[in-house]
């Protein structure tokens, strides 16, 4: 019996069972098949609802997929270029569903996309107070406009959302304003929840990882009425202990889905996300002095948090929607979200001053509040003109976006000094409370109104897109007196072009320009001018690419160039923004099916960014934290004698880079292993899950920036274990 659950499943029945192409809910998969008794069927989510099967069909097919394979003929969310495959999007993208989160064990979003080889580390999920983030082709994701929920924006500042709440995690690389808005041009993070369910099911998960980290999992969902016609999802997650280097952290996340068929032809729908953490002993980030030349690596155990640091992140989402299927071929889709993050940090800096390792930790202690509003309706559908077809997107956004920050935030009163070979940071003879005296004030206030259609003409293999987005951006900055201290107004159109040609129906040969902006950057903790707000940012990129989908492999290749603003940090230590960056590169990833067990993949991009025009002292300089070349390298591997048994192995390799504009301090290259296993069985009629993970399992010492002389020591070796049983 095929569950109503799974949209479409087609199998190439001409090839062996092991060779066989799996298109399940529009996701391509390799794998093989067998049959069992009728007691388990697998959802395009990768859970098994052990529903039972119909009397009539007494065996069921069961699945067996790499679930960490590319997929290109997967749906992604384009924002304002609606909803198409990965094959037919004319950018680079990158999606990791459900599946392939859990056999790579991948709890943050730098693991999610651990593999992608124009991903770059920024910062450590599990190690840091200000969670997992990175950079994609050199450039840092918008805390406030490049991370999105649905497709709508959240506030993503020091933050880590855990992915056991998510159906699929989507990054799209590269300038992204026409489809998302107002955002930093390095592309742009959508998480998807986890959608309501067709069918009842529980799952229950535990899970450990290094060094006492203890997780929990409720995943549950089906429909509530006999007629299917309104269904849920509800997923509940903890996780607790102690961190590698002397940290604690807890987090507990809740997400709710529910989607009621009002018509035959209208759905409403609504979404809820919570998410509650608090980390001790930890740190955000840590810098270097603009003196420093050399930092010797140190362990990912080492303690750079003052004992007595806290942190604390409150998050809230309330989303609600109405879809409506006009006619055939014809849908609007009219969204509310209103979230807001409360984020409390009552901790500490720490500078390395000079080459030794030498450091001061000063006290940091500020709290801050985001507010999100906002409104958007887009309208999708196709027709013919003659021999030419059309696939429309149009509609408009409504976002206000509301900054508090604290008057009476201190970063500049040394607490301690020492050299972090031989002594760790404390908070001297003060508490946590003894500088926390939070005082807030509105510091931004951000609007947008944006209107935006495109429209995509076909004819036989060739595909012409063209769109534009026209955003009306004001932005007010206040002082803690209340008073103005800038006005920042933009009016930008920023457009849309590609040329596409399937040169088969499984390769697609594209070229596409993007015009983008993004707001002003803000100056650091660690900068002489803390808060200091800039105007908006242009940005322009070309891309020319091909993709494609073979049975037994598949590959993307891309070439672009980026112009942005530069923003640095300058010899006297001042975040400026000033002149332009030009980021051009080449990247490559693929998989390839070698043998009825083993599937290899992998990729490798090159990256030459630098300072165009700017400061004379500046100008050919690379930009800081922008490797020049970076690898990577899976293989899996179905073990013959023992049905259910796998092996992962995964290699990264990430060239050396500069930390500051000036090109003085250059980090090392570093190349880490990982090293999985997963076993998948029943007991008592029960799929049970098995999964174990080392990563890093080599124990490399190594630094990670996300630049502007930002530093952090990469995680250590550390292990994970997993167990999860279906209902």
């Amino acid at each position: 019996m095929i569950s109503r659950s799974i949209p479409a499943i087609a199998f190439l029945l001409a090839r062996p069972p092991h060779q066989r192409l799996w298109i399940i809910g529009g996701t391509i998969l390799f794998g093989s098949i067998a049959f069992q008794p009728a007691q388990a069927q697998t959802s395009t989510n990768g859970i098994n609802p052990g529903i039972a099967g119909n009397p009539g069909k007494p065996e069921a097919i069961i699945v067996t997929a790499f679930s960490n394979r590319p997929h290109l003929a997967g749906k992604i969310n384009g924002g304002a270029l609606g909803s198409r495959s990965e094959l037919d999007t004319p950018f680079s993208v990158r999606s990791v569903n459900a599946a392939q989160l859990d056999a790579h064990q991948a709890l943050d979003i730098s693991a999610a996309f651990a593999s992608d080889p124009s991903v770059i580390l920024a910062n450590s999920g599990v190690g840091a107070a200000s969670g997992s983030s990175f950079k994609i082709r050199g450039l840092a994701i918008d805390n406030l406009n490049g991370y999105k929920l649905d497709g709508l924006a959240i506030p993503y500042w020091s933050i880590d959302l855990p992915v056991e709440n998510f159906e699929q995690v989507q990054l799209l690389k590269g300038a992204t304003a026409f489809m998302y808005g107002f955002g930093a041009p390095g592309g742009v993070v959508n998480f998807q929840l986890k959608h309501p369910l067709d069918i009842a099911h529980v799952s229950l998960e535990a899970g450990y990882r290094s060094d006492s980290l203890f997780r929990e999992t409720l995943d549950t969902g089906g429909p509530v009425d006999a007629k299917g016609r309104f269904t849920y999802r509800l997923v509940l997650a903890h996780e607790q202990g102690d961190v590698f280097n002397n940290g604690y952290m807890r987090r507990d996340s809740m997400s709710f889905a529910a989607d009621a068929k009002v018509t035959s032809n209208l759905h409403a729908n609504v979404s809820l996300f919570y998410l509650n953490t608090e980390q001790d002993n930890m740190i955000n980030t840590a810098s270097a002095a603009s003196t420093v030349t050399f930092l010797p690596t140190i362990s990912g155990r080492t303690q750079l948090g003052a004992e007595g640091s806290q942190k604390a992140n409150d998050m809230k989402v309330v989303t609600s929607g109405l879809v409506w299927d006009i006619t055939s071929g014809w849908t609007n889709t009219l969204s509310y979200r209103y979230s807001q993050l409360d984020e409390n940090f009552p901790g500490s800096l720490l500078t390395f001053l000079d080459d030794r390792g030498d450091y001061r930790s000063n006290a940091f202690f500020i709290e801050r509040e985001w507010w999100y509003n906002q409104i958007q309706d887009i309208s999708e559908g196709h027709f013919r003109t003659g021999p030419f077809s059309h696939d429309i997107v149009a509609g408009v956004s409504w976002e206000n976006q509301s900054y508090d920050t604290d008057a009476n935030a201190t970063s500049n009163i040394v607490v301690s000094t020492g050299n972090i070979f031989s002594s760790t940071p404390t908070l001297g003879a003060h508490s946590a409370a003894a500088f926390y005296n939070p005082k807030l004030y509105k510091f931004i206030d951000y609007t947008q109104v944006a209107p935006f259609f495109s429209d995509t003409i076909g004819w036989r293999r060739w595909s012409l897109l063209g769109g534009f987005r026209y955003t009306a951006y004001h932005e007010h900055d206040y002082l803690p007196t209340g008073a103005t201290s800038a006005v920042h107004d933009s009016n930008p159109i920023t457009p849309v072009a590609s040329i596409s040609y399937k040169i088969t129906s499984r390769t697609n040969v594209y070229f596409s320009y993007v015009k983008a902006m993004q707001a002003g950057g803000q100056a650091a903790a660690t900068n002489v001018n803390f808060n200091q707000v800039f105007g908006p940012i242009q940005s322009s990129q070309y891309e020319v690419g091909i993709k494609t989908q073979q049975s037994r492999w598949s590959a993307t290749a891309a070439a672009y160039r980026m112009d942005t603003g530069a923003a640095y940090t300058n010899s006297q230590n001042f975040y400026v923004q000033s002149g332009k960056s030009r980021y051009q590169g080449v990247e490559f990833s693929g998989g390839f099916q070698a043998s009825r067990d083993l599937i290899l993949s992998g990729g490798i991009s090159y990256l030459d960014a630098r300072y165009v025009q700017t400061s004379a002292a500046y100008v050919g300089h690379r930009l800081e934290g922008t490797p020049n070349l970076q690898a990577s390298a899976d293989a899996h591997y179905d073990f013959p004698f023992l049905r259910g048994l796998s092996f992962d192995v995964d290699f990264r390799y990430v060239g050396s880079l500069y930390d500051n504009a000036a090109n003085t301090l250059l980090l090392p290259s570093y190349t880490t292993w990982d090293l999985g296993a997963n076993y998948v069985t029943h007991i008592a009629g029960r799929r049970v899950t098995f999964r174990a993970l080392t990563r890093n399992i080599g124990g490399s010492r190594y630094w990670i920036t996300y630049g502007n002389l930002s530093v952090l020591p990469g995680d250590p070796r550390t292990v994970s274990l997993n167990a999860r049983v279906d209902f």
